[in-house]
């Protein structure tokens, strides 16, 4: 018995909308994984976590790895108790956020999806596993939709020709599609890689807006003032001809960045196409850095809301490092990245209970529940989340007083004297 089947009711009101998903001792283990992951760790695992709730390993094993369950049922069930709170939903002036985030994995030769590729939190190529995430964004609040992992060619035979294999873009069409179908956003933003004519097309089809930026040798057909013709020109040579012919058309745009703090950038626009793509665009070319970490001298940003102001182009775009926020918390607080278990299957398990407990979490701060109970109210996501820790160690404590045989298992006490003493 662990002492963690203590009744705690903030966290298990929130839980119990997943009794449809499991069978009632699925449901036990599944609330016990969940509390285990916001407890503390040097590095996290199955092990780890079932040992800090006091509980049989083989379970938690058996619970990823053989159990029924289905994934999808429960990713469709935490997006419902988000939707169903108004401190939470989805909002029409949000947008959806696609990117993907790297899991490092140098010494985990074994796990599958683990390959030598391109490892964004580090900025290099590294062993690691990849996830392509969705995650609603607007100017209040943020939370996941989805997070699928993404298969190197080289795991299937036959490569990129095996019909098993999903390339980034067809994983972020799949997101997209399943996002439209459960909640409300008006547009789309996504960096310059994910730009594919085939994605971009794919969300014109369907009647939203998308916000993104271009790659620099991505060729934009458009009417050349020297050659006198539409042709294709590349980014560089762009700059260039604004510089020399529209420099006058030229203007200052002030926009608030993603910390709140207010710039300014010369900006030029206009409406063009980007070569084999057929949707008509408006083009946004900002002249400067975005940041001092930044390396370029300027940026070309996409929409297909052509009455769009660049201020407000720039402004949306921006808003797609809400996916970055929410990758970092869910990796910072809950050890999204700490995942020691090696099929593919088994890792997508334990990223969506990730997404759980992150739900949680959100869904206690944005309804404010803690702050009538603790004396100093929580801010960060790592501080809610020692806030709930807390409470299920005040909730433990209490049913180990209560309890001889808890207290003595937990403490290992073999006194009888001391255990007496104790549950007293």
């Amino acid at each position: 018995m662990s002492i963690f089947e203590a009744n705690i009711s903030l966290l298990n009101k929130f839980l119990q909308h997943f009794s449809s998903c499991f069978s009632k001792k699925q449901l036990a283990v599944f609330t016990l994984a969940i509390y285990a992951l916001f407890k503390d760790y040097k590095r996290n695992s199955l092990d780890a976590m079932a040992k800090a709730t006091h509980t049989d390993y083989q379970k938690f094993q058996y619970f990823f790895s053989d159990s029924q369950w289905d994934l999808q049922a429960i990713n469709r069930t935490r997006l419902d108790i988000i939707q169903k709170q108004r401190t939470t939903a989805s909002t029409t002036d949000g947008i959806l956020a696609i990117d993907d985030t790297g899991c490092p994995k140098p010494f985990a030769k074994n796990t599958q999806g683990a390959k030598w590729q391109y490892c964004g939190p580090l900025k290099r190529e590294e062993v690691c596993n990849v996830g392509v995430g969705a995650v609603f964004v607007s100017q209040a609040k943020h939370f996941p939709i989805d997070i699928l992992p993404y298969l190197p060619s080289n795991e299937f035979p036959g490569g990129e020709n095996n019909p098993q294999f999903k390339d980034k873009i067809q994983i972020a069409i799949e997101l997209f599609d399943k996002a439209s179908e459960c909640i409300e956003f008006f547009a789309t933003a996504f960096d310059s890689w994910y730009a594919a004519t085939r994605f971009i097309e794919h969300i014109h089809a369907k009647g939203k807006f998308f916000f993104s930026e271009i790659k620099s040798n991505r060729n934009i057909f458009m009417y050349h003032p020297v050659k006198k013709t539409h042709c294709c020109i590349k980014p560089d040579e762009l700059v260039t001809l604004i510089k020399k012919h529209y420099w006058d058309k030229v203007r200052y745009i002030k926009y608030k960045t993603s910390d709140g703090s207010e710039v300014s950038h010369r900006t030029y626009s206009f409406v063009a196409k980007l070569k084999d793509c057929k949707v008509p665009m408006k083009l946004v070319v900002i002249f400067g850095q975005w940041n001092k970490d930044d390396d370029k001298n300027f940026h070309i940003l996409i929409t297909n809301q052509l009455n769009a102001s660049s201020k407000t182009i720039i402004t949306n775009y921006l808003l797609r490092w809400g996916i970055e926020h929410c990758f970092k918390e869910l990796k910072d607080t809950f050890y999204f990245d700490h995942y020691q278990v090696r099929h593919i299957d088994r890792i997508e398990r334990y990223w969506n209970l990730c997404l759980v407990a992150w739900s949680i979490t959100y869904w206690i701060k944005q309804n404010a529940y803690l702050n009538k109970i603790l004396e100093h109210k929580p801010t960060t996501f790592n501080e809610f989340k020692h806030a709930i820790n807390s409470l299920l160690e005040f909730s433990s404590t209490s049913a180990l007083s209560k309890n001889e045989i808890l207290a003595g298992d937990y403490f290992k006490i073999k006194s009888k004297r001391l255990k007496k003493k104790f549950a007293a």
